[in-house]
């Protein structure tokens, strides 16, 4: 093969070059900026980007760092560890240096050139430092930063990403990041990150299709360095589906080529020389850009024919020679030169790689130096696949050291299974690593604890505590059961026997940082279990050690614990103040997960309060930074939904849902997507979404029924199941779900929502005393549930606007049918911005002006109720508010005028309807809001026109004439 099969030019890509090139410009003039090029393999998404910045005016600095598919799970930061070495390549060391906070930066973790990093730092660091360097960099000259391959990117690399992408707004950076599409599973991570990027309004997208037929010909003539063949271009582009990478290959195939594309690519490397080959091979076994001295150890051969081999594979263009060494051209042909290597082979080459990169970190001559950028997971994973286990496990046990150091939990949970993987396989695990299983696995459950990873932690931390004997080992038991309650917790409210049995595992003569912790955890699950008593008592006690050691990271649960018990009793003053401490605290402390979920119970508490523009604008700013801290998933999801049910009381549903499908998209824990949906079937529900609803109820129920904790949660569900009953009509089952929560409410619900089941209790009550007015069975339950159901409101202690509303409901609900209390209810409705319940009160304010014959007042009320209704899209509710306007006749003339042969008034066909119906007179005037004799008035009215001698007869009448048929 002779000749280059590489294009000198671009073809067929201007419009996609412009948006790059705009997108340049936004970042220039300080706009956010990032790029997404996305497209099959060898579609020339990197041909694109190097093309367009290479062409990009104001000599931007351009630095690239790429994914690697080997290892992709235990490295952090990969990309970004070749975007600072670039970087220092570029600048040199001591300019990068200047550029990072004086007395250490995170960043000499990730590339020990730049100095030692301090030996604890927060999750968030890293990130921040990152984001500081480049805006820095920025302030000389104009900055790209091209990070390929994101589909295979490690967690910490995509979260580094997603925070540049969110946070570069104001330097003049362009971040572009590369994406093979139909590479990864619907479930995978890195799908849901990009689909989060997808949905920020900063990051513009390009998407490369196959070329045109004619942008094939151009290119063949491109390569060809002749015009070109009409009739071989439509065979090519055929062929080729329009991707360049395969138009280049098929160039020079010849008529008959191999039958699929992957062997095509493998037939430019049938004919190599056997060095060339074999250094070819050397560099798809290493995955990564390797130098001379990297290639002569794993491909073997004397110095000048490696030399030979690697002019030979430039000149062929399947390697390219960087500033540091070599790498095959594309990764298609590194997988194909991969797979196609026989299994012995390549394991032999993995374990000359590794034992290659051991070398240069402790080279066996003490004159040479070592190298401290070898990565201790390239060497677990080379080590790995070379099946060299015994030399795997310590370096994979030391990568997740590093990995921890880093705060790249998801990365060292994976090289902890590796260890735990391999453990059986090696003769001496203990010794090889210098610690027993039972540490790998508590460690891996740590891990797991900051991965939000629930599931596997208690998984982990089970086997640990499987291994250990509480009776020798007490504080270690205790450590791991209250890790291990911890992680229950979240995954559904539980966790409160592990972590009572911790507590007693470490009385107040163990370890007083341990026994704080635990007390702080334990008060934690009591307080979301409602154990509100020995949630104080725990929690004080945590504090007052905490306050003994000055110990900020101890304080900041214990306060934030004991800040939420003032918000629960009403008392926002103290809250405020408490959660304010524990957020200074958590933050000097580095504790990311506390410092957000004082955001998010502060912002509930304002909900409970009805202050919903407080807690919408305060959970937003949690949202934020959870972002910062890389949590968007975990505390961010719970924020969220601090976020949306604010909203939803304020009726700004769209807002609401939109805040509830992005969290959603981050496939967050299970707890939390049941917080989520909830708010998503409260309005469903209130839209009379009757089908989305029912789903979401039924995914709810099926959480709560395998649930141990989550008492708020199950509370809003039966208070959902008991609305929905009840509009639907089933007033049995409403009874019901109300006579099943009635006597335990009040100690297993929250407050308001103990007042919210008195509400929707007195409405069914008086449902169903209006279905059934002269039963006095009937009449007798429902006083006896609404005795019950005011000493059940009356055992409300705490005080907050929103209850004081919910009280001025049932009153006016179960009180003697004045207006004015009425009126009351609907004004702290409309006081606190709950429009939807403001509406509702109105039109049962409506309904007692209607039965005193007070219309003005009616019509009024209804009025103001309907526009609410309607503006809202509650079209249950502005059913129910249309039907009482229409039995009230609010709508039309009183009188009317005769429509039927019969001579028959509107009002006179509505008690005709309701005679028909079998309806008593004092039925009928309840219905109608008219008194007893007037309905008798009509009734001898209907029974004359009709010629009819009794109500049967004028019944029997009324369905022959058809007069019953159609809408009231």
């Amino acid at each position: 093969m002779t000749g280059s099969v590489v294009s000198p030019v671009l073809v067929g890509r201007d419009d996609e070059i412009a948006v790059l090139r705009a997108a340049y410009e936004r970042a220039r003039a300080g706009g956010p900026s990032t790029v997404l090029v996305g497209g099959e393999a060898g579609i020339g998404k990197s041909r694109l980007v190097a093309t367009a910045t290479g062409e990009l005016p104001g000599d931007p600095l351009v630095l690239s760092g790429g994914c690697l598919e080997l290892g992709s799970e235990g490295a952090p930061y990969v990309p970004f560890v070749a975007v600072l070495r670039d970087l220092v390549r570029r600048l040199g060391r001591d300019r990068v240096a200047a550029l990072l906070p004086p007395g250490g930066a995170a960043l000499g973790d990730l590339l020990p050139d730049l100095g030692p990093a301090p030996a604890r730092y927060g999750p968030a660091r890293l990130l921040e430092e990152m984001l500081t360097l480049l805006a820095r960099a920025a302030e000389a000259r104009p900055v790209v930063v091209l990070v390929e391959d994101l589909h295979w990117a490690d967690a910490s690399s995509r979260e580094m990403f997603a925070y540049l992408a969110r946070n570069l707004a104001g330097a003049a950076v362009l971040l572009v990041g590369t994406v093979r599409t139909g590479e990864l599973a619907a479930r995978h991570p890195n799908r849901r990150t990009l689909a989060e990027l997808a949905r920020g309004g900063a990051v513009a997208h390009v998407v490369l299709g196959p070329l045109e037929p004619r942008h094939v010909t151009a290119l063949l003539a491109a390569v060809d360095g002749r015009p070109p063949d009409p009739a071989r271009s439509v065979r090519v582009h055929r062929r080729s589906g329009g991707n360049p990478l395969f138009v280049e290959a098929l160039s020079t195939a010849g008529e008959t080529p191999p039958g699929d594309l992957r062997t095509l690519l493998l037939a430019r490397v049938t004919d190599l020389p056997d060095p060339a080959r074999e250094a070819l091979e050397a560099m798809a076994v290493a995955g990564a850009e390797l130098d001379d001295d990297l290639v002569r150890a794993v491909a073997g051969g004397p110095a000048r024919e490696l030399g030979d081999a690697l002019g030979d594979l430039t000149e062929r263009e399947l390697v390219v020679a960087r500033e540091n060494g070599y790498a095959i051209r594309h990764d298609l042909i590194r997988e194909a030169v991969y797979d196609a290597l026989p299994p012995p082979r390549r394991r032999r080459m993995h374990a000359r790689y590794a034992a290659a990169l051991a070398d240069r970190a402790a080279p066996a001559d003490p004159a040479a130096p070592a190298d401290p950028n070898v990565s201790a997971t390239a060497l677990a994973e080379h080590w790995t696949a070379a099946g060299e286990f015994e030399r795997a496990l310590p370096a994979a046990w030391r990568a997740a050291e590093r990995a921890g150091r880093q705060n790249a939990y998801d990365e060292q949970l994976h090289l902890l299974g590796l260890v735990l993987e391999h453990w059986p396989k090696v003769p001496e695990p203990a010794e090889a690593i210098g610690a027993g299983r039972t540490v790998v696995l508590e460690r891996a459950a740590s891990a797991a604890f900051n991965a939000g990873r629930s599931g596997a932690g208690v998984a982990y931390g089970t086997a640990a505590l499987d291994e250990v004997d509480p009776a020798v080992e007490p504080e270690r038991a205790a450590r791991l059961l209250g890790l291990r309650g911890r992680l229950q917790s979240r995954i559904d409210g539980g966790g409160r026997d592990d972590l009572r049995r911790a507590v007693a595992l470490a009385p107040p003569g163990a370890s007083r940082e341990l026994r704080a912790r635990l007390l702080s955890a334990l008060a934690f699950v009591e307080f979301m279990a409602l154990d509100l008593d020995d949630c104080r008592g725990h929690a004080t006690q945590a504090l007052d050690i905490a306050d003994h050691l000055g110990d900020d990271a101890l304080r900041a649960p214990a306060l934030l614990v004991l800040g939420a018990l003032h918000g629960t009793h009403g008392d926002l003053d103290q809250a405020a103040g408490a959660f304010a401490e524990a957020r200074r605290a958590a933050d000097a402390a580095g504790d990311a997960y506390t410092f957000l979920t004082t955001f998010q119970w502060e912002s509930t508490f304002l909900c409970d309060a009805g202050r919903y523009e407080e807690a919408v604008e305060l959970a937003r700013t949690g949202q934020s930074a959870a972002e910062r801290l890389g949590q968007a998933r975990s505390r961010g999801s719970m924020l969220a939904n601090a976020r949306g049910v604010p909203l939803l009381f304020l009726g700004r549903w769209d807002e609401a849902l939109h805040v509830v499908d992005e969290a959603l998209a981050l496939a967050p824990p299970p707890l939390y997507v049941a917080y989520l949906r909830l708010i998503a079937a409260d309005i469903a529900h209130r839209r009379g979404q009757t089908e989305l609803g029912g789903t979401l109820l039924r995914q709810i129920t099926e959480f709560a029924v395998h649930t141990v904790g989550a008492a708020e949660a199950k509370a809003w569900l039966a208070l959902l199941r008991l609305a929905r009953a009840l509009d639907e009509g089933d007033l049995d089952a409403a009874d019901h779900i109300v006579g099943e929560h009635l006597a335990k409410a009040p100690d297993a619900w929250p407050p308001q929502e103990t007042a919210r089941l008195a509400v929707l209790g007195a409405r069914v009550q008086r449902a169903r005393r209006a279905a059934a007015p002269r039963n006095r069975r009937v009449q007798a339950e429902t006083a006896e549930r609404l005795a019950d159901l005011a000493r059940m409101l009356g055992s409300v202690r705490t005080t907050t606007p929103v209850i004081d509303a919910l009280r001025l409901t049932f009153r006016a609900l179960t009180g003697s049918g004045e207006l004015p209390a009425h009126d009351a209810a609907a004004a702290a409705w409309r006081d606190l911005g709950n429009r939807h319940e403001t509406a509702a009160v109105l039109a049962e304010a409506a309904a007692v002006a209607l039965a005193s014959n007070n219309r003005p007042g009616a019509r009024s009320r209804l009025r103001e109720a309907r526009a609410i209704a309607a503006d809202l899209g509650a079209a249950p509710l502005r059913a129910r508010i249309d039907d009482l306007a229409a039995r009230g006749r609010l709508t039309d003339a009183e009188g009317g005028t005769p429509d039927h042969a019969f001579g028959l008034t509107p009002r006179e066909l509505d008690v005709l309807r309701l005679l028909a119906g079998g309806r008593t007179n004092q039925q009928i005037a309840a219905e109608l809001f008219i008194s007893a004799n007037t309905v008798a008035t009509h009734v001898t009215r209907i029974l004359t026109k009709l010629g009819a001698a009794s109500r049967t007869e004028a019944a029997a009448k009324a369905r022959e004439s058809g007069l019953l048929d159609g809408p009231p």
